[in-house]
């Protein structure tokens, strides 16, 4: 039987590039806003673009942190958000510290004050939680028209809650080269209601969000090769603005 290693099993990772990167160090983040417990949201490349990348919006989904930091390490061509929510990731849970998913918490005509399910409590009101805003807070500093959101899933494929007739060919066709890369599927929909979710905050304000769902619990080795193909995808997603 192989035995997968957790793939974030040094939490102090999170906060800051890794001290494995054998590259130059990234220039140093900006910081867009503080966690309950006063940890820094840096993003890195801040600077108006056409994408922005965010990993750990879940604290528990360390697959995708892992990634971001892999990204970061090899120079993202777009401003990313290695870690959304770091309390949740030293806490080893989905939530934030005021135990709210920041994915049911963004300011959407459907966000509702009642949970769905336990596992998805939206907070108090739109935007409650200082991590969201330091979202909104990026949104407005880069100004993109593409998100990347990355999270984990029991199951990997990226998530467009968008038809493809309103993304162009180039964009549609950089998105597929991907998914055969990584050999997962392009969905419309996650299967379930998610109000107050990055992906109709997008719909909202015309931005294309793409969630992509790594498989949970894939090791270091099983991410890596994820690498190449990804940046290349976010490269293409920086090269043309998406006009929702």
């Amino acid at each position: 039987m192989t035995v997968k290693v957790h793939p974030m099993p040094s939490m102090p990772l999170l906060g800051d590039p890794p001290p494995w990167n054998e590259a130059a160090p990234p220039p140093p983040p900006e910081q867009v806003g503080r966690s309950v417990l006063g940890n820094a949201v840096n993003l890195y490349g801040a600077r108006p673009a056409n994408a922005l990348v965010i990993g750990g919006v879940h604290g528990d989904e360390s697959e995708a942190i892992f990634l971001a930091h892999l990204l970061l390490s090899a120079g993202c061509p777009a401003p990313i958000i290695p870690c959304l929510n770091p309390d949740g990731a030293l806490l080893r849970q989905r939530w934030n510290r005021n135990n709210v998913d920041l994915n049911r918490n963004l300011p959407t005509p459907d966000w509702q004050p009642e949970a769905l399910n336990p596992r998805y409590p939206p907070g108090a009101a739109p935007a409650s939680e200082p991590e969201t805003r330091a979202l909104l807070a990026a949104l407005e500093r880069v100004k993109p028209s593409t998100v990347l959101s990355l999270h984990s899933y029991k199951e990997s494929f990226i998530e467009i809650e968008r038809p493809e007739a309103e993304l162009s060919g180039a964009l549609n066709a950089a998105v597929k080269e991907y998914a055969q890369a990584a050999g997962i599927e392009r969905r419309q929909s996650i299967g379930y209601p998610t109000p107050g979710a990055l992906g109709a905050h997008g719909r909202d304000n015309g931005l294309l969000v793409l969630t992509y769902e790594l498989e949970r619990g894939a090791s270091h080795g099983e991410l890596q090769p994820l690498l190449q193909p990804l940046l290349k995808l976010i490269a293409a997603l920086e090269a043309e603005r998406f006009r929702g």
